[in-house]
């Protein structure tokens, strides 16, 4: 899945979405921000390939990919961990979801 942040002008690739009091978020991984950020769909959010391609599990209220709950990444990579990140994008470019020059 794809959205365009409409402020930031910037295409992201996302890696969850939960519902929690009748909003819809997503966890995407904007290139070079060292984590996971938190976009909220009736803030400016555009979606761009409503797609969920890859592995992803169903986990407390949303859609996960998998990676993030088999290694506990995710409360690490929403509080910018470098050690998760860099797991984080060493599994994004083995499964080629990411360019290898992605930071």
């Amino acid at each position: 899945m794809k959205i365009r942040n409409q402020f930031a002008r910037q295409t992201v690739d996302i890696y969850a979405i939960y519902w929690i009091g009748g909003n819809t978020y997503f966890y995407g991984l904007p290139k070079g921000n060292g984590g996971l950020t938190v976009y909220k769909l009736e803030n400016g959010i555009d979606i761009i390939d409503p797609n969920l391609d890859g592995d992803f599990i169903y986990y407390k209220e949303g859609v996960f990919y998998k990676p993030l709950i088999e290694e506990k990444l995710l409360d690490d990579l929403l509080e910018y961990d470098e050690t998760a990140y860099n797991r984080f994008l060493e599994i994004l470019k083995a499964e080629g979801r990411v360019d290898p020059d992605f930071y």
